[in-house]
């Protein structure tokens, strides 16, 4: 009896946790902050404390749940309203590439190595550092790369028609210096 009553109170403790999220809005399902990711973190152990030990009871979870929760709207709405506040609880994003060149001091200071940009802009279609306008370490973690506009690179074929172009010209330059003039 004791087992099944342990299981509906981690089913319970559960469903509370879900609404709590929900509550908190599309913000804290997206990609998260450093303090999105403490209060997901701490409303997952007042699941297991909850669920799994006798001492701490089942109404104590679901307010300890309802003031985390409460603890991500308030922050959420004074990052909102505050730029300094945002900066402190989300962080700041960092320009890691500009104009195709990559910002060393930047990197190191936000321990992103060469190949891990690199792999970061292949997984995003990026074939050369060149074709990169900007990449961003955004707060949450994730970079950003915007490509730059479609510049007119020489193609292969672009490359071949104008080597035969010069060819012809310098072939019309010889023949006319071969060629008798008449006088």
């Amino acid at each position: 009896m004791e087992f099944l009553f342990t299981i509906g109170k981690l089913i319970s403790i559960y469903i509370v946790a879900l609404l709590v999220v929900r509550f908190m809005g599309k913000r804290a399902l997206g990609q998260l902050s450093l303090f999105d990711l403490v209060i997901m973190a701490g409303i997952g152990d007042v699941i297991i404390v909850v669920g799994m030990e006798k001492q701490v009871s089942f109404i104590k979870g679901v307010l300890i749940l309802l003031v985390l929760g409460g603890f991500e709207l308030f922050f959420s709405m004074l990052s909102y309203r505050s730029k300094l506040m945002a900066n402190l609880l989300e962080g700041k994003p960092t320009l890691l590439v500009n104009d195709g060149i990559m910002i060393e001091e930047n990197m190191a200071r936000e321990h992103i190595s060469r190949s891990d940009l690199r792999q970061e802009l292949r997984q995003q279609g990026v074939v050369k550092i060149s074709q990169v306008s900007k990449a961003v370490l955004e707060a949450c973690g994730k970079i950003s790369v915007i490509v730059k506009e479609d510049e007119e690179e020489p193609t292969v074929n672009g490359q071949l028609i104008a080597e035969l172009a010069k060819i012809r010209k310098e072939l019309t330059e010889i023949k006319e210096k071969l060629t008798p003039r008449e006088s």
